[in-house]
């Protein structure tokens, strides 16, 4: 299997950084360590300066709003990046959704690094998977959506290659590639554009998935300098 970041999509964002982590998981409901994690997640969020009258000025949601407003054309209110999303729920006083530990645990070392992050059932995945721009007449339905929406050239997507695993980036995942009770391998993806913030989010999910029982097997960092990898079909 390859993974790829568009040659056009590099020429735009020249500083993006691409993290990637494969792993055999065990999906549970609930884990002690990741609800651990989950209660110091305001009080992190607080430490970095970031609360409910300022998160939307942030560095880490500033240069996603930009993109979402000037290159997707789409309200930064109504789509948010995925670590926005996050973010604003905790500064807000809500809890984490409880979805499953592998999910929960990708959602909390989202929050601690500020970066958006995502994860793939690697067996509903349909050979390749591309970072890119999206292709005239392509469609994407996420996760809890009733309706399928259009994609536009000019919306950066996950894909592989038969359908698209996120849309707008990181705003939403596709319902078809969802981690669920049968989940037995995962690819993780963070994005960011700083190689040494991307490096260290890497580190920090590979230790916290091998704490709840999770093995990595492989990972590495998509770049203008290696925009293309092979990994081992799992």
């Amino acid at each position: 299997m390859q993974i790829r970041i568009e040659d056009r999509l590099l020429e735009k964002y020249p500083d993006a950084h691409i993290g990637f982590l494969v792993a055999h998981v065990i999906v549970k409901k609930l884990d002690p360590f990741v609800e651990s994690l989950k209660q110091g997640l305001q009080s992190h969020l607080q430490e970095q300066g970031i609360l409910a009258t300022n998160f939307a000025v942030h560095p880490a949601i500033a240069r996603w709003r930009t993109i979402y407003e000037e290159d997707f054309h789409v309200k930064p209110k109504a789509y948010r990046s995925s670590i926005e999303s996050l973010i604003k729920r905790v500064v807000t006083g809500k809890e984490l959704w409880n979805i499953c530990t592998i999910v929960d645990v990708y959602n909390c070392c989202s929050l601690l690094s500020l970066l958006p992050m995502g994860g793939y059932d690697l067996k509903k995945v349909s050979g390749d998977i591309q970072i890119r721009f999206g292709k005239t007449a392509e469609t994407f339905q996420g996760l809890g959506e009733r309706e399928a929406v259009d994609v536009q050239p000019d919306h950066v997507v996950y894909a592989d290659e038969a359908k698209v695993l996120c849309w707008l980036w990181n705003h939403k995942d596709s319902a078809k590639t969802c981690i669920d009770e049968t989940t037995e391998s995962v690819i993780f993806f963070i994005d960011g554009f700083d190689y040494a913030q991307v490096h260290d989010a890497l580190k920090q999910l590979r230790e916290n998935l091998e704490k709840i029982g999770c093995s990595p097997l492989e990972s590495g960092i998509l770049n203008r300098d290696c925009p293309e990898i092979a990994i081992t079909p799992r």
